[in-house]
């Protein structure tokens, strides 16, 4: 199992009266384990299949949890329990560097029960009786870190734009791009130093044969922790005529970085982007198989797993952990089983009607803690369309009513907004012109710039629904229309404030509230949770952990949390009216909270 090639694959033929050998014992387990080890690798792939979380202890001792990883040789390397180790007792520690490492593991055999092997030509004639397969754990200066090779670079593209002391900024694209869907690019600005400093970022994107051709990605002020990130994303629709098999380029031009008395920039560059005419499905389909088995098997490869990345505060004579993060090249293997749960929650979390519509150039959010807030963060808002008949005669005062329609954001109350959309055809582009009208269209019947058709004159109203998130539009013609059927644009927006979240709650009948109900602390320490009573007398509440592993809660309110990072919910219940309650989340992070 300690060789790193494949040989042809022969087992033994056995037949009545066979001499066995040690040497026929042999090849019946390199047959079966290198059968085994080519499956891994061809079809399973490298990294953590299950556990191998890491989290800190102490200022200098880690928790390595069970569990199971395959190597880049198709070898399972298995920790079968929960241990604690001090760094300084993991190979490697003496040679650190640097305040970042990298915690890495790999596969190993020895020997075990030694005995005396009679008829062994070496002159000891010591031999083991069976071979136990382990692993080891080994540090390494996170600069010294490679990540290898990885199928999804064949259709994931990055390009380092910018890098200093204090940040990097890295641009990802997808490889390739398909009829009628829109290409999304991510800009992620890693701070990678403990200096607290405050910066911002521009840089112009000049997209060949895409809308919009040109943009700019920018981010002002930005405040960041050691090793969090900001991430900026940009979408692109290529027009239709680019599928002939040529590439496309992305420029990214004007790169600037502003910080506190200083101004950088770096050299211009660009990244690339094949049309294809597969679908993306086929197209990951017919190049996935694609390769050389004996070339890819007999390259040259680090069998090194990276299960973490710490972060270390380090003197001339001591390192104290900082922090633990997950694995810097995130090495993990999907499973048959992360696809199925995938396909099933497809069919309940769906992308917002709001997408159908602009698409937005450039958005903005924040990963972990941070001062950058995406928009749809702030608000949630939905849209769509749909069409009211008025039957067969349109008559003017009459009034005509519409389905109940769902706007999709829940329970409560909220304001929607309609118009009418006129659509009318141009002779000369043979193009749809499209407009919508909102409030009164009588203003604009003069306006031959607006639609080719008549203005429709109508009385509108909206009839919103909070307990059943839905609404009803009402309207009435203020001249007789005929037989004809109205095309209405609707906008739902309901902003989330505390306010409203109260108001939604029946306040005759009181409820109950946590303040904070989000609350962020770090593994194995505890915090006490403080619930407030809306019209209601203060009463006893019950607490009740939803995740069994998520640590403990006592009665009055006392959680502790594990040891493993995780977010954890919290059901915080009236114990004489059981129907009233409200939810806790804790989110468990090795990130040191503010006193």
């Amino acid at each position: 199992m300690m060789n790193r090639k494949y040989y042809s694959f022969e087992r033994n033929n056995y037949y009545y009266g066979k001499l066995l050998t040690s040497k026929d014992f042999q090849n019946e387990q390199d047959y079966i384990n290198n059968k085994r080890r080519l499956i891994n690798r061809v079809l399973h792939g490298v990294g953590i299949v299950y556990g191998l979380d890491v989290v800190a202890a102490d200022d200098s001792s880690i928790i390595l949890q069970s569990g199971m990883a395959l190597d880049a040789a198709g070898r399972e390397i298995v920790v079968p329990r929960t241990q604690v180790l001090k760094l300084s007792t993991i190979e490697g520690y003496s040679s650190l560097k640097t305040d970042t490492i990298c915690l890495g593991i790999a596969y190993e055999e020895k020997g075990t029960e030694p005995v005396y092997a009679v008829m062994d030509t070496e002159e000891d004639g010591r031999k083991y009786n069976s071979t136990k397969e382990q692993y080891r754990l080994y540090l390494l200066d996170r600069k010294d870190c490679i990540r290898d090779t990885k199928t999804e670079d064949r259709y994931l593209t990055s390009a380092v734009l910018y890098q200093d002391q204090d940040i990097q900024v890295i641009q990802y694209l997808p490889a390739f791009i398909t009829p009628q869907t829109v290409l999304k690019g991510r800009t992620e600005i890693r701070k990678i130093s403990h200096t607290p400093s405050v910066f911002s970022f521009s840089c112009k994107v000049t997209a060949d044969r895409m809308k919009p051709e040109q943009t700019v990605i920018r981010a002002e002020n930005v405040s960041l922790e050691y090793g969090k990130k900001v991430i900026l994303e940009q979408s692109f629709r290529p027009e239709d005529y680019i599928f002939s098999g040529e590439e496309l380029l992305l420029d990214f031009q004007d790169i600037q970085v502003v910080g506190t008395g200083s101004e950088e920039s770096a050299e211009a560059q660009s990244m690339k982007v094949t049309p294809v005419q597969d679908s993306v499905l086929e197209h990951v389909r017919k190049t996935s198989y694609q390769g050389t088995l004996d070339v890819d098997l007999d390259r040259t490869y680090d069998e090194k797993l990276f299960i973490a990345e710490i972060h270390l505060i380090r003197s001339d004579h001591h390192s104290m952990i900082d922090e633990v993060g997950r694995p810097p090249f995130d090495q993990y293997v999907s499973s048959a089983e992360q696809l199925m749960i995938l396909e099933q929650l497809h069919e309940y979390l769906v992308p917002e009607s709001s997408c159908q519509g602009q698409l937005p150039v450039s958005e903005v959010r924040i990963q972990e803690q941070g001062s950058y807030h995406s928009e749809k963060e702030r608000r949630v808002n939905s849209s769509g369309v749909f069409e009211m008949s008025l039957g067969n005669g349109g008559e003017m005062g009459k009034v005509y009513f519409s389905d109940e329609i769902m706007h999709g954001l829940g329970n409560g109350p909220v304001c929607v907004e309609i118009g009418v959309e006129y659509i009318s055809r141009d002779n000369i582009s043979s193009s749809d012109r499209e407009s919508i009208i909102l409030g009164d269209g009588s203003i604009f019947a003069s306006d031959s710039t607006v639609t080719d058709e008549k203005v429709f004159e109508l009385d509108q109203a909206i009839k919103i629904l909070p307990e059943r998130g839905t609404f009803i539009v009402g309207v009435r013609p203020r001249s007789k229309m005929g037989k004809i059927g109205l095309r209405i644009r609707w906008y739902a927006y309901k902003p989330e404030d505390l306010e409203q979240r109260v108001y939604s709650q029946k306040d005759q009948k009181g409820c109950i509230m946590i303040q904070p109900d989000t609350m962020v602390l770090s593994p194995k320490s505890s915090v006490h949770i403080n619930p407030v009573f809306i019209n209601m007398p203060e009463e006893t509440l019950t607490y009740t952990l939803l995740d069994p592993e998520g640590g403990k809660i006592d009665n009055n309110g006392v959680y502790t949390a594990p040891a493993q990072e995780g977010v954890y919910e919290i059901k915080v219940e009236a114990l004489a009216h059981p129907e009233i309650f409200t939810h806790a989340f804790m989110i468990v992070s090795q990130k040191k909270t503010e006193e």
